[in-house]
């Protein structure tokens, strides 16, 4: 049994997540003895831990996946002091939760993806606790995609003083910044402070080297509730950007008399953005382009219970293809990715809610149940979970625009501006520094277009899939930019480079969405990018999506293949597009699709290539194909007639890709990158892959904390005896775990319907992917991975 606050002390907080039991039931009532209980721990998903079912209620929206009614139970050893508060701080609960300490129901909270406290003071006994926890997903069909289903993120014992600062009520803002100095304001709620003489605050601001840079000293009146406001100044301020994510501290100390009654530590960045209707966002004075992609919630394998460091490798891929902005579709996030954007340097647009006061259906597959959803308790709960998203988050400085909603019903309605002026005003009552959108998905359309009573309620008109309706798929923003040129205009969802990794279907039919070949699927987005490139009011675009994602699929599908990136995090054709455009700093050579094509020899088959070098020359068995070349922008002259900046490159497109028609052989296609001067800066090379021989297998890290929560997840590759992947001939692989947890494996194929939680699953395209969990105490993991007929492979990790 785990014992919590042995030692006397102020604010502490205790990690509640390891030792619980979990029983899946169909009833609200306490399981019977009949029921089996199993030990988990947390967070927890239980819906990945069952099959796929096509008859599940949750239907294609929400993956086919178990959902239903769980318990979670843990009994845990507390010291009492008197005097003290004590809390439960749940980061999430999917959802409709109720909650009892020792027998007493000490409160519940419905919306799955917001953070919730309870005061356990009352309840909470010297020694042995018995902790209860009801978990209700059963109303199915409940969302559009997957949820997940438990106590899907981290749960906290938390230990105060009766006089503390309120949760999430400190508030640090920087409202002016120059190269010489920054103005920063904290503000904070002290509870308790009733009739307590001598109380003060002390804040003080630590750079990121966490050096004392600022500090404010205040006396407070004993007052029960009391919101306080002090005023720092900053030296030489180092500026929180995209290229350089640097971070303060604010220290902030609640004192009586000289003691320490409570403490909190807040990061911050010092950091000015702004919007313009003729230059869109301005990120510390200079224009950035929103370069976004859109983000489920779930990791693939580990559903909605997403180990933080699986965020940071699927970051980091996304950093590394230029992308500078994320939308959390369309929930708020889990704590973690929040922070790891504030390393990283993202930029991020924080959103409440997918429904309102009306409902949505939830039409994929073949949904012959009645929808259910959050709309049955928004009059209810809207303020409270709108309240908790901006409170947590608001100090990210990360965060530049909240989002109060996601294609909302209400916004074709004609009283539907009512229930946007009432969010909004929640959002800027809360935080008046960032301004607030809706993702509209009916601009212009035909017959019940959204209302221009709505969309002036937004700071930010945000646009989902601008180019749908008549002479938008031409236009885009025009029409908008010429009727409101005050507007501040985004496209908060649009059209990406997206399908099934290693899909090289020519006979794909095009569809609503826009075409299916490999050879056509980027048409689309490159006509969007060219847009957003060259109107500097337009804010930006967020891409569907960063990565796949489960639910809203078709059966055999669990999940959508809408990402640039698959559920493993490998990466698609697609990544490699944006790629191309958002980073230039590096040259991008990109070949697809690769030389294991079910087709006759000498068949004559499109080779796509994606790039950023200013010309490409193609051979095929030695035999030149010709170069063939883009410019994007297109220069104009400068300065006199006829002179031009750059030298001429020889353009063959206006399209964004390049592309051959070329034989189908065994010959080995060689790419060569040039220059406008004519120097190669980059190669690539496809070759067709012989028989498999040998598996290897990488892991992302050497080593991982030995905490019993940090993962280390494992690249998985099918090789021939050269080394090359062999993408068309898949085979199982088993993955053998020494001193860790195996928490799943995938390989990115939806239709795949292996147990997330199977030791063995097929590679798809040659690759395969596994997570696994590290011990709490300190050793080595060895991970073994084995095939028939091939030679395996081995890798150890080290835990500390």
């Amino acid at each position: 049994m785990e014992h919590f606050f042995q030692n006397p002390g102020l604010r502490e907080k205790a990690f509640l997540g390891f030792d619980w039991q979990f029983a899946l039931t169909d009833s609200r009532d306490f399981p019977g003895a009949d029921v089996p209980w199993r030990a988990v721990q947390l967070p927890h998903d239980w819906s990945v831990d069952y099959p796929v079912d096509e008859s599940a209620p949750s239907c294609g929206s929400g993956g086919y996946a178990r959902t239903g009614i769980g318990w979670y139970r843990r009994v845990f050893s507390a010291v009492v002091t008197e005097g003290s508060r004590y809390a439960l701080l749940f980061d999430g609960v999917f959802m409709n939760c109720d909650v009892w300490l020792n027998g007493q129901h000490v409160g519940g909270h419905v919306y799955g993806y917001t953070s919730f406290e309870l005061d356990i003071t009352s309840s909470l006994r010297e020694g042995e606790n018995e902790l209860l926890v009801r978990v209700d997903n059963s109303q199915q069909p409940g969302s559009r995609w997957y949820t997940g289903s438990g106590i899907t993120r981290n749960v906290y014992l938390v230990r105060t003083g009766s006089v503390h600062f309120r949760t999430w009520s400190v508030f640090v803002t920087v409202p002016e910044i120059t190269g010489d100095r920054a103005k920063v304001c904290v503000q904070a709620e002290v509870l308790g402070a009733y009739d307590q003489p001598g109380l003060t605050l002390e804040t003080t601001l630590l750079d990121p080297d966490g050096q004392p840079v600022a500090r404010d000293c205040a006396a407070l009146a004993p007052v029960a509730k009391l919101a306080t406001h002090q005023q720092l100044e900053v030296a030489r301020p180092r500026r929180w950007d995209i290229d350089s994510p640097v971070l303060y501290t604010a220290l902030t100390r609640l004192m009586q008399d000289g003691r320490l009654l409570d403490e909190m530590q807040t990061p911050f960045g010092l950091r000015e953005i702004a919007y313009d209707a003729e230059n869109g966002f301005l990120l510390n004075g200079r224009k950035v382009i929103m370069q976004g992609v859109c983000l489920h919630h779930d990791g693939g394998c580990v559903g909605a219970a997403v180990p933080p460091a699986v965020w940071e490798r699927r970051l980091k891929k996304l950093k590394a293809m230029g992308c500078n902005a994320l939308r959390c579709s369309h929930n708020p996030p889990d704590p973690a990715l929040l922070d790891l954007a504030d390393t990283l340097g993202f930029v991020v647009m924080d959103e409440a809610f997918d429904e309102w006061h009306h409902m949505k259906g939830k039409e994929f597959g073949s949904n012959t149940h009645a929808s259910q959803g959050y709309s049955e308790w928004f009059d209810a709960c809207a303020t409270e979970d709108m309240k908790a998203m901006v409170e947590r988050d608001r100090n990210h400085p990360s965060i530049v625009l909240w989002s109060i909603g996601n294609e909302v019903r209400e916004q074709s309605m004609p009283d539907g501006w009512k229930y946007a002026r009432m969010l909004a005003g929640l959002c800027h009552g809360l935080d008046s520094t960032r301004p607030i959108t809706q993702a509209c998905d009916q601009m212009k359309a035909e017959p019940y277009p959204a209302t221009e009573a709505f969309l002036n309620e937004l700071d930010i008109v945000g646009v989902n899939y601008v180019d749908r309706w008549r002479e938008r798929t031409e236009t885009f923003f025009d029409e908008e930019r010429h009727e409101h040129p005050d507007w501040l205009l985004l496209g908060t969802e649009d059209i990406a480079v997206n399908g099934r990794r290693g899909d090289y279907d020519l006979s794909a039919e095009a569809t609503v969405w826009g075409p299916k070949r490999y050879d056509a699927r980027m048409l689309k987005a490159e006509k969007l990018w060219k847009y957003i490139r060259t109107r500097r009011h337009v804010i930006g675009s967020f891409m569907w999506t960063g990565v796949d994602y489960l639910g809203e699929c078709f059966w055999p599908d669990k999940g959508s293949s809408a990402g640039v990136m698959d559920t493993c995090g490998f990466e698609k054709d697609g990544y490699y597009f944006y790629r191309s455009q958002w980073k230039k700093d590096e040259p991008v050579l990109y070949l697809c699709p690769h030389r294991n094509l079910n087709l006759k020899q000498g068949s004559i088959y499109p080779l796509i290539c994606y790039t950023n070098c200013a010309s490409v020359e193609l051979m095929v068995g030695g035999v030149s194909y010709g170069v063939k070349a883009y410019e994007f922008p297109n220069q104009g002259m400068t300065r006199e007639w006829a002179h031009f900046d750059r030298p001429f490159a020889p353009i063959t497109t206006n399209d964004l890709h390049l592309s051959w028609d070329i034989p189908f052989t065994r010959d080995e296609v060689v790419a060569i990158g040039r220059d406008l001067n004519g120097q190669e800066i980059a190669r690539a090379v496809l070759r067709p892959a012989g028989a498999p021989d040998h598996l290897e297998v990488l892991a992302d890290r050497p080593q991982i904390r030995a905490d019993g929560r940090d993962v280390v997840q494992l690249e998985i590759a099918l090789r021939d005896a050269q080394g090359q992947l062999v993408p068309d001939h898949d085979l199982p692989v088993t993955v053998h775990v020494e001193g860790g947890e195996l928490l799943g494996m995938d390989n990115g194929r939806p239709d795949d319907q292996t147990l997330y939680r199977s030791c063995c699953r097929d590679t798809f395209g040659g690759l395969a992917c596994a997570i696994v969990r590290a011990p709490r105490v300190p050793g080595e993991i060895r991970l073994q991975v084995s095939a028939p007929g091939v030679q395996g492979a081995a890798v150890t990790v080290s835990a500390r």
